[in-house]
């Protein structure tokens, strides 16, 4: 019993100390608020408003409510609203937002082609303005486009996997991030496995609406088509793999010892899909694979396309 009133001691002067620090604050931010008051209107307009503060000073845990109570509300602004990055920095018009560069093409219409050997009927034919994302941030490498959702942005790749984490396509710092590369990717020839961020946000935006490709729907009416465009060449994908799974960095690989450990890695990749998308993969397959976090951010959720065609 000793013991544990010697442990208990310790933390009970915590409180004390915490709670007397809490009202004497907030008892001096009622008398401040009364000599404003005062100041500013006289004795008699704002009478009821002092004797309200008096009070309070009473009631220092209302002070303590209040404060949780905006830490919520600011909280769910900070998850649901989405952020304008364009709001940042000091060279307005050098800068794009999101709702900009998603958007930033030009659409060639003197042909109506479709991928060669496959009976789709999606088009390839929209042409990326790469001078002005360029401009804008030079890391600009690829614009990808997840066919049958809003998954549409430019894609940039640097030196390592973590920058573009906290940091927009300005280079802003942003919770949203941005949709990047693995910087072990190359984009003149594309790489066996070629790997691209982006966060799971609520508001749908980035890789939000990764969950379209999770549906029974997407799986029976969609034409499962992802786009690869850069600067000198159109690659179209087939999704063949979507699953989630515990943060893991194996499907993240980008270089194998023989055409039978990469034959091995592709096959395990397709066994984890919660659906068959009937596809068929051999040691010259070149893939793409989408990588975000799950909405508790303790997995991954994974998608997978072959390379079908290119242009």
């Amino acid at each position: 019993m000793k013991v544990l009133k010697a442990i208990l001691l310790p933390i009970r002067y915590a409180i004390y100390g915490f709670s007397f620090t809490i009202s004497t604050f907030y008892s001096l931010l009622c008398d401040g608020i009364n000599w404003l008051l005062l100041k500013i209107g006289g004795t008699t307009k704002f009478i009821k408003t002092r004797n309200f503060f008096e009070n309070q000073k009473e009631h220092p845990e209302n002070f303590l409510l209040t404060i949780l109570y905006l830490v919520a509300i600011l909280s769910f602004i900070n998850i649901f609203v989405p952020k304008n990055s364009n709001t940042f920095g000091t060279n307005a018009q050098s800068q794009v937002s999101y709702e900009d560069v998603s958007t930033i093409e030009t659409n060639n219409d003197s042909t109506s082609n479709t991928e060669n050997n496959n009976n789709t009927n999606y088009n390839t034919n929209t042409i990326i303005d790469f001078t002005s994302l360029k401009t804008s941030n030079p890391d600009t490498v690829a614009y990808l486009e997840v066919l049958d959702t809003n998954i549409s942005y430019p894609v940039v790749q640097t030196t390592d996997n973590d920058y573009y984490l906290t940091h927009d396509f300005n280079k802003t710092y942003s919770q949203r991030g941005a949709i990047f590369a693995d910087y072990r990717n190359s984009f003149d020839t594309l790489s066996k496995n070629t790997i691209i961020y982006g966060h799971h946000r609520l508001d749908n935006t980035m890789f939000g609406q990764i969950d379209v490709l999770f549906t029974n729907d997407y799986l029976q009416n969609k034409d499962h088509i992802i786009l690869l465009k850069t600067e000198n060449k159109t690659y179209t994908f087939k999704v063949f793999s979507v699953y989630e799974i515990d943060p893991e960095v194996y499907y993240l690989t980008t270089s194998f010892q023989s055409d039978s450990s990469y034959l091995d890695f592709l096959n395990t990749l397709k066994q984890r899909s919660v659906f068959n998308f009937n596809e068929e993969l051999d040691a010259n397959t070149k893939i793409i694979t989408l990588s975000t976090c799950n909405l508790d951010n303790t997995g991954r959720l994974v998608v997978h396309g072959k390379l079908i065609g290119e242009r």
